[in-house]
């Protein structure tokens, strides 16, 4: 018989109250939005903003998307450019020194990125003439972003997960890069392709079971080739079927192929029913609504997806995919 873990509606544990560990997530996250105004000029990254609001490196891109409505990226692009047009227009000073004071290299590269994100100029903002900065926010959302109205809407369906107490395993999986025009498409299928040909040539295909990824960047817009999604399969263990006992066979590392630890530990599992492009829509709202209102604390692991249908068989508003939160 498979080896059967927890897997109930109604968790073991007692969270805490949902009120202070929402203030919490707003007190940090304005700990983060303060250094990024303080310090505009230097590096400014999620993994620096997640050390300096004493948040989890692996949750922190999901939780500022959450409740700001934009990446990290975004919003840091938008209060540099915020305070570079403020300079422009009220100081007399030149456009490389403009340029430095908000963490741009040289005039030049300024002046690109006002072009890019506002449709504008130094010379145009000094003339009076008001940036598109509707332009910048426009940019910086997926394709398949919510309006306000699917925005409302979604907040009003109840999340109900699943939960799943698992042992440590690891899943062999490869590195796609890129996300275009809001998808990972062509990254999934390069890691996929890695993947599959690494197994068939191993001949362990018979024993590969859950298909997963993980997203460990935050994409910086609808088009970033540098982020990657670390896309796999566990062997003789099956997540969707909780069978817990997973393998690691003898297998030739090359290219991009590794593998990659998931530690043990308690999951709240969120069922997400419809096409891949909508899937941060669901991880908003758990993040969003679910976390807070349940009070949850998060442990410092990152969280992963589980394709449960092969989209080759089935349509595209009906596939399967569970969100693995893990939590403590």
């Amino acid at each position: 018989m498979p080896s059967r873990t927890a897997d109930s509606r109604t968790p073991n544990a007692t969270p805490h109250p949902a009120q202070p560990r929402a203030a919490r997530y707003l007190e940090l996250l304005g700990r983060a939005a303060a250094h990024i105004d303080a310090h505009l000029n230097d590096p400014l990254d999620a993994e620096t903003l997640a050390d300096r609001s004493a948040m989890s490196r692996h949750h922190f891109h999901r939780i500022f998307r959450a409740y700001f409505g934009t990446t990290v990226g975004g919003y840091v692009t938008w209060r540099r450019l915020r305070r570079a047009c403020e300079l422009l227009a009220d100081h007399p000073a030149s456009v490389l020194a403009v340029a430095q004071a908000v963490g741009y290299e040289s005039a030049q590269a300024l002046a690109k990125a006002m072009r890019r994100e506002l449709d504008t100029t130094p010379s145009a903002v000094r003339d009076g003439v008001p940036p598109h900065w509707q332009r910048l926010f426009e940019r910086r959302l997926l394709s398949s972003d919510e309006s306000p109205e699917e925005l409302n809407v979604s907040r009003e369906i109840p999340l109900q997960p699943v939960w799943f107490d698992g042992p440590e395993f690891v899943a062999l999986t490869a590195t796609g890069f890129g996300m275009t025009d809001g998808g990972m498409t062509q990254a999934a299928q390069a890691a996929s392709r890695e993947v599959f040909e690494a197994i068939a040539a191993a001949g362990l295909l018979a024993r590969a079971r859950s298909c997963l990824a993980l997203m460990p960047d935050e994409p910086q817009g609808p088009d970033d080739p540098k982020v990657r999604m670390l896309f796999g399969f566990t062997f003789d263990g099956s997540l969707t079927d909780r069978d817990t006992r997973f393998g690691r066979p003898e297998l030739r590392l090359t290219g991009s192929l590794r593998w990659t630890r998931v530690p043990a530990g308690r999951h709240a599992v969120f069922r997400h029913v419809g096409p891949y492009q909508d899937l941060h829509k669901t991880w908003s709202a758990v993040y969003r609504d679910w976390l807070p209102a349940t009070g949850y604390a998060l442990r410092d692991t990152p969280p992963f997806e589980v394709y449960v249908d092969d989209p080759r068989d089935v349509p595209p508003e009906r596939l399967r995919t569970d969100l693995y939160l893990p939590v403590s």
